[in-house]
């Protein structure tokens, strides 16, 4: 491999672009960075029929442009195009500069476009083939969901937990309140058990109304709204409790002090 001075208007995008966006702010840091030290490592290309074919330094490249430069270094490879592609991702993704959704954008493109196995890409990741499964689940997602994931307002392990509400109109409510209010893995578990068995109530109230069954017993309510829990301001369906008697100090400290 060699390092050239190439043209900055010779070199071409590549076929799949790992990124849906660059953040501009990040591209003028790049760029002061780069007036002020330099380079510090060379963008890759491959050699085309028709110039280059930018294979890793987007953001590099893109920063060079921004600063006026009419050429960049650059390590020329001689791969195949779906070598490259791999390349390109591998390095992107062990740089962590890829959200899930870009992530599961270019595993989908490597598994259907150029034929790698789960199994490939799941040791070029350094994870197991479930991994590879949950990343691609993504794309079964809301876009309520996956537009909070690809900014960062909502982690990959919440969705996938709040992904097993089945009604649709729920699983946004604790979505939209997970992005507004942050919530842990955990939480999102506890959401989608409750959501659940809300659904079983449902399911069992619908069929006692059925001619000659007994009505079932439930101690949650059936009503597919949602209340606001007045301890930590979570959604959720409301959830009858024996009465029990509280000191006034044990009051002020379970119940939210009431507006004067």
């Amino acid at each position: 491999m060699e390092i050239r001075e190439i043209k900055l208007e010779d070199i071409n995008d590549p076929p799949i672009q790992p990124r849906g966006q660059l953040e501009v702010a990040g591209i003028e840091s790049l760029a002061q960075s780069i007036k002020e030290v330099g380079l510090i490592h060379p963008i890759v290309v491959r050699e085309t029929n028709v110039g280059y074919e930018l294979v890793a330094g987007t953001r590099r490249w893109h920063a060079y442009k921004l600063l006026g430069k009419e050429t960049i270094p650059a390590q020329v490879i001689r791969k195949e195009s779906r070598e490259t592609t791999l390349l390109q991702f591998s390095e992107n993704f062990h740089r962590q500069d890829l959200n899930p959704l870009e992530t599961a954008r270019m595993l989908k493109f490597l598994l259907e476009e150029l034929g790698y196995s789960r199994a490939e890409l799941a040791q070029l990741c350094g994870h197991d083939t479930s991994w590879v499964s949950r990343m691609l689940s993504l794309f079964d997602m809301p876009s309520y969901m996956q537009e909070p994931i690809a900014t960062g307002q909502l982690s990959h392990s919440v969705a996938l937990e709040l992904q097993r509400i089945k009604d649709d109109k729920i699983k946004q409510h604790y979505a939209e309140h997970a992005v507004s209010g942050g919530c842990t893995e955990k939480l999102a578990r506890d959401w989608a058990k409750q959501a659940t068995m809300v659904a079983a109530a449902i399911a069992a109230r619908e069929e006692a109304k059925e001619p000659g069954k007994k009505e079932a017993e439930v101690v949650i309510s059936t009503s597919t709204s949602l209340d606001t829990c007045q301890i930590c301001g979570a959604p959720g369906a409301r959830v009858t409790l024996d009465p029990i008697y509280l000191c006034w100090h044990c009051q002020q400290e379970v119940l939210p002090k009431k507006e004067q």
